[in-house]
């Protein structure tokens, strides 16, 4: 159920099952067991939001992709065009993997909404540094090339190490204007 359309600012994370929503989330707050994860793809099948004081909600999504069709229905897409306070949309991506056709239909529909979303690789542990670098590089050329509402900063973090989350806590607070 979603929570009554309130004042505080929201971000959402999405991607394709299994791509390490809710570790990120985890990782974002610094408290495993936040969210529950797990190795099955289709563990989260609702919205879950997740308040940060009275300042701030996180909002974990069901993933996209392979059985989703029916977690990304209506409420989903509602959601995303009617709830003034949702300040970003972060797509998830497994950079060995780069931009899958259920990545990029998702941001079709963004685009066409008009709606903010910023793309995050996950999972930058699993590769090389130099692989790392040419994912980013390609998808950076991709989106440029056909994204419309993108932020363009792409960030690059692993929930397992720690890397790249005060990056992305950055852009989350200045995406919700709650820097100073």
């Amino acid at each position: 159920m979603i929570p009554q359309d309130t004042f505080i600012p929201e971000v959402v994370f999405i991607g394709r099952s299994n791509i390490g929503k809710s570790s990120l989330i985890n990782g974002l707050v610094n408290r495993n067991g936040l969210v529950k994860t797990s190795s099955k793809p289709g563990h989260t099948r609702l919205m879950n939001f997740f308040k940060i004081g009275d300042r701030l909600s996180l909002v974990d999504m069901p993933g996209y992709g392979f059985k989703s069709r029916d977690e990304w229905g209506d409420m989903i897409l509602d959601y995303f065009q009617h709830r003034s306070n949702l300040k970003r949309i972060y797509i998830l991506v497994d950079p060995s993997h780069g931009l899958k056709d259920s990545d990029k239909q998702i941001m079709g529909m963004l685009d066409k909404s008009g709606l903010s979303y910023q793309v995050v690789l996950t999972k930058a542990d699993k590769l090389s540094k130099t692989k790392l670098k040419a994912a980013k590089t390609e998808i950076e050329a991709e989106l440029a090339r056909d994204a419309i509402c993108c932020f363009p900063q792409l960030l690059a973090i692993s929930s397992k190490q720690k890397h790249g989350l005060d990056e992305l806590r950055a852009t989350i607070l200045k995406a919700a204007q709650l820097s100073t």
